[in-house]
């Protein structure tokens, strides 16, 4: 990662500042427009790309992106319920079918790319990684992988989804307002606020990979199921976490790094297609084995990530609570068997590469 010059005046610093705020705003608003929920982090990467790319880049505090790490963590915390946990064992056949074909589907065309070098091996299977977006990237980097590349990968396939699930469920339910960001619910905030400080203050002291994200979630979990307080994630925290994530990875980007990306655009498009076409043929028979309808069936197995899903899916008529199951149940598996998949795999694509692809190279 190259270094921002030392001699930045206070009066500079403030500047870029402004500027990237003012560009990331920009974006968003954009993203919003067309109702791309994901925006409110891509927008912000998007910009810090181009601010970083033409020189004028600044450096988040790494306490900044541990206190946004907390933060997300809460927001999948606050969505594990004992009523989804219900669902998710009521249903476990179907969610057990649903989340292994995925998985195995998403990290079997990450090994392609790997495997013909397209994206290097383990940012190749992080980036490959169905849902949960701006976890696997908090998570990646720990691991070996490049945040970079897996950000570029794993937010092209979220706008993919996004507007393949926006244009399914506006054309079978026309005339519904989405909002832009989920229901928030009602928590208690300040046992959040000083969940969220005190896991982003002890996270990174400890030696374990994306602590202050695996802390926060596992206290918060613990918290309400207990019934000890509910976690609240409302808006005001969770806009700022979206933007400080977005920056902080936007910023990382150099020129190289940036069109190596670009140049893999093809490739990550098409396995991106393959894995939308197959979690939207899986609808199909969880429909029919869960008994709800096919809408609600293929929100529930979208490979978009749980917040996309969970605005898209609001204020229209689905089985929420199914969808909502279904996407945490496979974010769960993601969390933990993305660290035991990426690892072994990845040593084993780096040790089994074809000769002739390291000569041609």
């Amino acid at each position: 990662m190259p270094e921002l010059p030392p001699a930045l005046s206070l009066h500079t610093t403030i500047l870029r500042w402004l500027g990237l705020l003012c560009l990331s705003v920009l974006a968003v608003a954009v993203f919003l427009a067309v109702h791309l929920s994901a925006g409110m982090m891509l927008g912000p990467m998007i910009a810090a790309i181009i601010v970083a790319v033409s020189g004028h880049g600044v450096r988040v505090p790494k306490s900044l992106f541990s206190l946004s790490q907390a933060i997300i963590a809460c927001m999948v915390a606050s969505g594990l319920s004992a009523p989804v946990l219900r669902d998710i064992v009521q249903h476990s056949g179907i969610m057990l079918f649903s989340v292994l074909s995925v998985v195995v589907v998403s990290f079997g065309t990450g090994a392609v790319l790997a495997y013909f070098r397209v994206v290097p091996g383990t940012s190749a299977l992080w980036g490959s990684s169905p849902g949960g977006a701006s976890m696997m990237t908090l998570m990646c980097e720990a691991f070996g992988a490049d945040a970079r590349l897996v950000a570029f990968m794993l937010y092209f396939r979220v706008i993919l989804v996004a507007i393949a699930t926006s244009v399914v469920a506006r054309i079978v339910t026309a005339g519904h307002h989405v909002p832009y960001l989920p229901p928030s619910g009602v928590g208690d905030i300040y046992p959040t606020v000083a969940l969220i400080l005190c896991c982003s203050l002890l996270g990174p002291r400890l030696r374990i990979p994306a602590a202050p994200l695996l802390l926060t979630i596992l206290l918060g979990t613990i918290a309400k199921l207990t019934g000890i307080f509910t976690v609240a994630t409302p808006e005001w925290l969770r806009v700022p976490a979206y933007f400080l994530l977005g920056w902080t990875i936007g910023l990382r980007f150099t020129g190289p790094v940036l069109r190596h990306a670009l140049s893999a655009l093809p490739a990550v498009a098409l396995s991106s297609t393959i894995l939308i076409l197959t979690c939207a043929a899986l609808a199909f028979p969880v429909a029919k084995l869960a008994h709800v309808d096919l809408l609600s069936a293929y929100l529930a197995t979208s490979p978009g990530g749980l917040d996309t899903v969970v605005i898209i899916s609001a204020s229209i008529p689905v089985n929420l609570p199914f969808i909502v199951s279904l996407q945490t149940a496979r974010m769960i598996a993601v969390i933990v068997l993305g660290p035991m998949i990426a690892r072994p795999l990845g040593r084993w694509l780096e040790q089994h590469k074809r000769p002739q692809h390291i000569s041609s190279q």
